[in-house]
């Protein structure tokens, strides 16, 4: 119950920043954006597209944390028996959710193309307008001067197939958008680079725990990798919403409003007092987690009672 209510907890955030993404049901008057057609909001595809990502890096993320905390109880050959069930367990889930994740993200890509192709131009770095158009494995973008400084070992029509589900599509560049509309390009894609090439990475581990899943505690190499395995994760997430909310810039609601007219007119000072307050408080939050984790993940599970303790 409590998993369900999470996942339906983070279904609700995220139709409130699919509308910031792509906004839909709405009608301006006097100049409020206000409610008109609550299905079009609840039915919003960029939404969905964004739930579903966001739902299964959370159901990979939790199978690589089995499989690192078993994988380090093996390697101590603590409670070998229970924590090569979990690895049996765990192993096809995480590949299985690692390959729902690689989907879901190349359809939230294809509405990332559809609805905000500045944010598709910047995550690729991708100036001029082209059919066919490649994907740079090497690239670092300038954007000072509308290229990139740096593009090798390009892949023709990647973009385009990533973009469009079509590899002779024509992909519109950061240069055919005004200079006022294109969001951070570096952050943006340094951010698409670091989760795409995460993402690979789980898929390979994932496969090697699910191909070794009842010999495990064999594979000396790979019970050391995987407990390793368990943070990357939190930072792909991380790296996935930089790119969903600084490649949404400058808008704070896309193409209806933008991030300098949000702005309150609140003191400098008491915006710093607030994000200081805020940061002490999930700094501290993160840090008993984080124990927490750690503390219980080592200890294991508690032993059995017999009847006679009972």
């Amino acid at each position: 119950m409590v998993a369900i209510a999470g996942n339906l907890s983070a279904l609700w955030i995220i139709l409130a920043n699919g509308f910031m993404q792509h906004p839909v049901g709405y009608v301006l008057r006097n100049g409020r954006a206000e409610l008109e057609d609550f299905a079009a909001v609840i039915g919003n595809p960029y939404a969905w597209g964004e739930y579903l990502h966001t739902v299964s890096s959370a159901w990979m993320l939790g199978g690589i944390f089995v499989l690192g905390v078993a994988a380090w109880h093996l390697a101590r050959k603590n409670d070998v028996d229970l924590f090569s069930k979990a690895v049996r367990v765990a192993a096809p889930f995480t590949l299985a959710t690692a390959l729902l994740l690689g989907a879901a993200g190349h359809n939230q890509g294809m509405n990332v193309a559809q609805y905000q192709p500045a944010k598709m131009a910047a995550m690729e770095s991708h100036w001029e307008t082209t059919a066919r158009a490649p994907m740079n494995i090497i690239a670092w973008p300038d954007q000072k001067n509308g290229r990139n400084a740096i593009e090798a070992l390009p892949i023709p029509g990647l973009m385009s197939l990533i973009a469009f589900n079509d590899a002779n599509a024509e992909v519109k560049g950061l240069n055919d958008f005004a200079r006022e509309d294109i969001p951070p390009v570096l952050l943006s894609f340094l951010s698409f680079r670091f989760m795409v090439a995460m993402g690979g990475l789980f898929v390979l581990v994932a496969a090697w725990a699910w191909w070794r899943r009842r010999d495990l505690a064999a594979d000396r190499r790979l019970i050391r990798i995987l407990p390793w395995m368990i943070p990357l994760p939190y930072f792909t997430i991380m790296a996935g919403w930089t790119l969903a909310e600084v490649g949404r810039q400058p808008w704070i609601v896309y193409e209806l409003m933008r991030t300098g007219d949000a702005v309150s007119p609140v003191p400098g000072s008491s915006v710093l007092v607030s994000l200081l307050a805020f940061l002490a408080v999930y700094t501290l939050l993160g840090v008993v987690d984080i124990w927490l984790l750690w503390t219980n993940a080592r200890k294991g599970p508690e032993p059995a009672q017999t009847v006679e303790e009972a």
